[in-house]
């Protein structure tokens, strides 16, 4: 099963590794110096990285129709909009990866 990182917290983990690596270090140690280079143009990388918005009373809403209500949901039911929710989530994805219009 794949698994996901919040944008925001990696960023805040590798920004403290950055600092982290600054106070251990005098600037002119070059093994140090390629550290923190490499740690920024991985922070530059996830700087283009877009995270987009769905409109999640809509998917609500249509998975609410489908399944006439959400009050007696059968296991089967609750797996179909756990999958809808996964797919859509991979729809987005794929488009973003792609360039194209969410």
């Amino acid at each position: 099963m794949e698994q996901y990182i919040n944008k925001s917290d990696l960023v805040a983990e590798i920004e403290n590794r950055i600092k982290e690596t600054e106070s251990m270090q005098p600037k002119f140690d070059q093994f140090w110096a390629g550290q923190i280079s490499a740690f920024k143009g991985v922070l530059k990388l996830l700087d283009t990285l877009e995270v987009k918005e769905v409109d999640l009373e809509k998917e609500i809403t249509l998975m609410e129709d489908k399944h006439h209500g959400f009050e007696s949901l059968s296991r089967a039911d609750i797996i179909d909009v756990a999958r809808h929710f996964f797919e859509l989530g991979m729809q987005v994805s794929n488009k973003l990866q792609k360039g194209e219009e969410v």
